[in-house]
This record gives C-alpha cells, sequence and structure tokens, in this order.
C-alpha cells in the first residue's frame, strides 16, 4: 500500500497558513496589519491551490 506525502515546499507553505492565521488572533493588530495578513493568507492560499495541482512539473502534489 502506497501512502501519499506532502512535499516539503507544500508542508512549508501550510505552515506559513498556520503562522498567519495564529498571528491574526492577536488583538492588538492594527486595522493595517490584519489587512496586510489576510491579505498574505489569501495570496498563499491561491499558491498552495496551483501547487497541488500541478506543483511538479505539471503533476499533482500529493506525492513526493
Amino acid at each position: 500500500m502506497e501512502v501519499n506525502m506532502l512535499c516539503a515546499e507544500l508542508e512549508q507553505m501550510e505552515g506559513h497558513i498556520d503562522d498567519i492565521l495564529t498571528a491574526l488572533e492577536n488583538p492588538k493588530l492594527t486595522e493595517q496589519e490584519k489587512e496586510a495578513l489576510e491579505r498574505s493568507y489569501t495570496e498563499l492560499s491561491h499558491v498552495i491551490q496551483e501547487h497541488q495541482k500541478s506543483g511538479h512539473h505539471g503533476a499533482p502534489c500529493f506525492e513526493e
């Protein structure tokens, strides 16, 4: 039975998503900081989706 593993690049991007979500929980963020984090989250989410679809020379990204 073969187990599909996430590639290191995808794991790193998902780690950044977690960091952004954690930062957004900070009640002391200014509106500008919050908006910047939300933009980063949206952009990185799109990059992750594209990487999952074709991030390895046009192949999906669930196998290393």
